[in-house]
């Protein structure tokens, strides 16, 4: 979908722009490598407008903004372009119509009829378009902001189209233009190995697309030689992309190995240097820990739920996760945290108070949330408050 694209896109450019800071579920939440937490700023419309009988072009990439696992996750490769095959016999169809048909169909994927543009409308989004196919700009060189206003105005756009408002909201040429060229990016035609020589044919394909309600009934004949142009390519292009995908996780692995091992030093002498203060007690995993009150008589077991307030930081006091910050306390089993967590929270009862020091191997080792406050290798400290045993 059209806009469904806007949240696709901040997903993407907020990877590369920014080294976000631990969310709520970023360390103690989870610990199981299957277990997935992810946080979607909604960008699109709540109820989508689809155009009618809408063939999807390529499926995008999928939202991961705060991903809580102990092992890398692995980016889906693209898809293949999924497209309703008539149960005719093959027509030859020449290249240059079935490239023409990528434009139509990618606009009609798109819903772009749905938004009602004049022949001005139309033409800047096909601009962005083909630029984005030209590689004259790229849409991540945009402030993100920027994105954001031109995606809410194709919201507030198609949600008075959807009300049947009498009068529909203006959508600016230059947000069409940008809005163009991020569907080449999340429609997968890049991908699919679409440039500059394609341009003109998928530019004059999607004009098409954009004005038409629904699938034109003469391309069904052409379908099944359409699926048959486009599979190579998707093929080709999900092959590129495990390839690619292999080597950034190599570089990856290698970067955080040469990462940990400085780190794990750095825990090691930390760990140590606690020696210095004698309320600080040790158990036979490696974990250190500080009573501050011993609450209630009665501990929980790695097999009990709790309540906890917690606030984390590295040694070096940078602050990863608080639920002091959010205003209300955790709720989670003791078997399904780091270990250090797990096991620091049975040394105190209910309403006691503890300070866990947790060494790398009882934390999340080498394999940290992609992105997040917390290294290979780091150390973790823990201020908790075991508020009830659940």
């Amino acid at each position: 979908m059209l806009l469904a694209t806007s949240a696709l896109f901040f997903t993407a450019c907020g990877e590369q722009r920014a080294d976000v800071s631990a969310s709520a579920e970023d360390v103690v939440i989870l610990d199981s490598p299957s277990s997935v937490a992810v946080e979607v700023e909604p960008i699109a419309v709540t109820e989508p407008v689809e155009a009618e009988a809408v063939a999807e072009v390529v499926e995008a990439a999928e939202d991961v903004a705060a991903v809580v696992v102990t092992k890398p996750v692995a980016v889906p490769a693209p898809a293949a372009l999924a497209v309703p095959v008539a149960p005719v016999a093959l027509l030859e169809v020449p290249e240059s119509e079935l490239i023409e048909m990528l434009g139509y169909l990618t606009a009609q994927s798109g819903g772009v009829a749905t938004l009602k543009l004049d022949a001005a409308g139309i033409a800047a989004l096909v601009g962005g378009l083909q630029k984005g196919l030209v590689s004259e700009m790229n849409p991540q060189d945009f402030p993100q902001e920027a994105m954001q206003a031109a995606f809410g105005q194709a919201q507030a756009r198609a949600e008075a189209v959807q009300a049947e408002a009498a009068e529909l909201p203006a959508i600016t040429l230059d947000a069409l233009d940008k809005i163009g060229m991020v569907m080449v990016m999340q429609s997968g035609l890049s991908q699919l190995g679409f440039g500059a020589a394609d341009a003109e044919l998928i530019a004059k394909g999607f004009t098409a697309g954009a004005l038409a309600t629904g699938i034109d009934p003469a391309m069904e004949a052409k379908m099944p030689a359409f699926q048959a142009f486009i599979q190579p390519r998707a093929e080709a292009a999900q092959a590129q992309a495990q390839v690619a995908q292999a080597e950034a996780q190599a570089v990856a692995e290698k970067a955080g190995a040469t990462i940990a091992v400085e780190n794990i030093a750095a825990g090691q002498a930390f760990i140590e240097g606690l020696s210095a203060d004698a309320a600080v007690q040790s158990s036979e995993s490696g974990l250190h820990y500080k009573v501050l009150e011993p609450g209630s008589d009665v501990k929980p077991t790695m097999s009990d739920k709790v309540l906890v307030h917690y606030k984390g930081t590295l040694i070096d006091g940078t602050p990863f996760d608080s639920s002091y910050d959010r205003g209300e306390p955790a709720e989670f089993p003791l078997n399904g945290v780091v270990k250090g967590f797990g096991e620091g929270l049975t040394k105190v009862g209910a309403g006691g108070k503890i300070v866990l020091y947790i060494p790398s191997e009882l934390g999340y080792g080498n394999s940290p949330r992609p992105g997040g406050a917390i290294k290979p290798g780091d150390t973790l400290i823990f201020e908790c408050e075991l508020v009830e045993i659940l």
